[in-house]
């Protein structure tokens, strides 16, 4: 099997395809031949956290190779379905390899209408998306919904044309959160489409400079206090503004860790409560000792995996029945050899409103999909 090695060398990450063996699964897990893989930034970015070389892909679409024995049990998945997947970040059995090893709860069934490409954006991202508003901030899930007569509910979400943010915004929209401020720079014409304004939904461009931002965002909200935020950048100050918009109470979401002073800024409202987002949660049900800003019912954070079981088959109907998509995406050529190209576009800031994905099928020495699961 060949796989590629991500390591956090400077300036660029490397990465090597090498040849290894088939990953084995534990019972709970399902082996994935794949077909496509796709980039997050968390991919080149853990690794200079933690000085790891490893397979770093954690978004997979393919064909269900082999299952583990508590899994057969449900009968959820057979052998030969497609499907997609979350895997778990930093451990054997990554994305970026012609088999990849996921766990049964943050995998689902791609319906017949959805490519893989299109499937290979969705698991990582529409969790890590879901996770910081419906776990952490307690807002109504979108398979609980909200009556069409309810009161508005205003959620600002920072990077909003990002695949995070994007994916933010349409589980609000399932769940009629609203009115959805929406921040974002020149990458904004998939959202025109996306949000209602009819309902108060509200573009805001953040390159006018911050004051105009504010303003911007004040005049979108009409009054209305806000008292949901999520930052989906979470990279140079950018939650500082965001925190200053929410009223006291508030809780704004936040992508990446630093520093333990990062969030606690006195430029910072003391009543806006500011928490760490940690996709990993899914499968854990716990967030890392060293992390910042975790939440503060430890016991709470338990039910991630059973809230990651539940919203990936919802995402499987709701990609089946047209009211939800993926992300656009663009293929990076060369198949696993294309990752490191893939990775270093990434890191230089070059993905404007797109995933980046490799289909495996075009590595040199890689058989097709079709053949022998």
């Amino acid at each position: 099997m060949k796989e590629v090695i991500v390591s956090p060398t400077l300036p660029e990450v490397t990465a090597r395809v090498q040849d290894g063996p088939i990953p084995s699964i534990g019972p709970d897990e399902i082996l994935v031949k794949v077909v496509i893989a796709a980039s997050n930034p968390k991919d080149y970015r853990h690794l200079y956290i933690t000085q790891k070389s490893v397979n770093s892909g954690d978004d997979v679409a393919g064909y269900v190779s082999s299952i583990g024995k508590d899994v057969k049990t449900t009968g959820e998945f057979r052998i030969g379905d497609r499907v997609a997947g979350f895997h778990k970040m930093l451990l054997p059995g990554g994305a970026y390899a012609e088999y990849a090893v996921v766990p049964a709860h943050t995998a689902f069934i791609i319906p017949d209408n959805i490519l893989f490409e299109e499937a290979s954006t969705i698991p990582l991202t529409i969790l890590a998306a879901a996770l910081p508003l419906f776990r952490r901030q307690n807002l109504p899930a979108p398979w609980i919904g909200r009556s069409k007569n309810a009161e508005p509910l205003p959620l600002i979400v920072y990077g909003a044309s990002s695949a995070l943010g994007t994916f933010a915004i349409k589980l609000a929209l399932l769940a009629n959160i609203h009115p959805i401020i929406a921040i974002c720079g020149a990458t904004k014409s998939g959202l025109t489409s996306l949000l209602k304004s009819e309902l108060g939904d509200t573009i805001v461009d953040y390159r006018p400079g911050v004051d105009a931002m504010k303003t911007a965002v004040k005049e979108a909200l009409n009054g209305l206090k806000s008292y949901h935020a999520l930052d989906a950048i979470s990279e140079n100050d950018s939650w500082i503004p965001i925190s200053q918009l929410l009223s006291p109470g508030g809780h704004l979401s936040v992508v990446q860790g630093g520093p333990p002073d990062k969030y606690s800024k006195p430029s910072i409202p003391t009543e806006v409560n500011i928490g760490y987002t940690y996709v990993g949660s899914a499968h854990y049900g716990a967030f890392n000792s060293s992390m910042l800003n975790q939440p503060a019912d430890k016991d709470s954070v338990v039910k991630d995996i059973d809230f990651a079981y539940v919203l990936m088959r919802y995402v499987a109907r709701e990609l089946a029945n047209g009211n939800l998509s993926g992300h656009p995406w663009e293929v990076i050529s060369g198949g696993l050899e294309g990752v490191e190209s893939g990775l270093r576009k990434l890191q230089h800031g070059e993905a404007k409103g797109v995933k980046y994905i490799y289909r495996i099928a075009e590595t040199r020495g890689v058989t097709s999909e079709s053949d022998t699961l």
